[in-house]
């Protein structure tokens, strides 16, 4: 799987919180009713102790630099996820209004996003975003189906993970 050394190369100088990317793929097909084409959605990613986000994004090979559909998709999917298992196991306190920002919880987070798209719309001069309205729905619920697998069969990354994104919400909010 090229992605997961890709996302290993990227990490090399950094203490990762987990041994081996998390790695997701699938395929969704697009359209009414899921009667279209099929989408290919690959990707690895691996939490560090760094706190900056490294996101690399691709459709059909070309870099989407200014990211597009496919990244809103995954980090919906991700804030949304990660934030049902922290309430599910009562890390986070729902009742009391605790959440984690998508920003606290890709602290550290280096990403690899590839999609294979029939036929993709890029915007801009540069075509470095993609805007295909159905690929954000699709990354997402293939997002959010596996990683909340991995989180449930992964207990000790999961609280890692949350720990981290929490500890970066708790500094965020006494810097303020």
């Amino acid at each position: 799987n090229g992605i997961k050394e890709f996302v290993t190369h990227l990490n090399r100088s950094r203490t990762s919180l987990h041994r081996e990317p998390v790695c997701i793929q699938g395929e969704r097909r697009m359209g009414e009713n899921e009667t279209g084409a099929p989408c290919a959605v690959e990707l690895a990613m691996q939490w560090t102790n760094a706190y900056s986000e490294n996101m690399c994004s691709f459709t059909n090979n070309i870099r989407t630099i200014e990211g597009g559909t496919h990244v809103s998709g995954f980090k919906a999917a991700l804030t949304r996820t990660v934030n049902s298992y922290a309430a599910t196991k009562k890390i986070l306190k729902v009742d009391k209004g605790e959440a984690i920002s998508g920003d606290d919880i890709r602290d550290g987070l280096t990403v690899v996003l590839s999609v294979k798209v029939p036929e993709p719309q890029f915007e801009g001069q540069t075509k470095t975003k993609l805007g295909n309205s159905e690929v954000k729905g699709l990354v997402e619920s293939l997002v959010s189906e596996q990683l909340g697998y991995f989180l449930a069969e992964n207990p000790g990354v999961a609280r890692s993970v949350v720990t981290k994104a929490v500890d970066a919400a708790r500094a965020r909010d006494a810097a303020r």
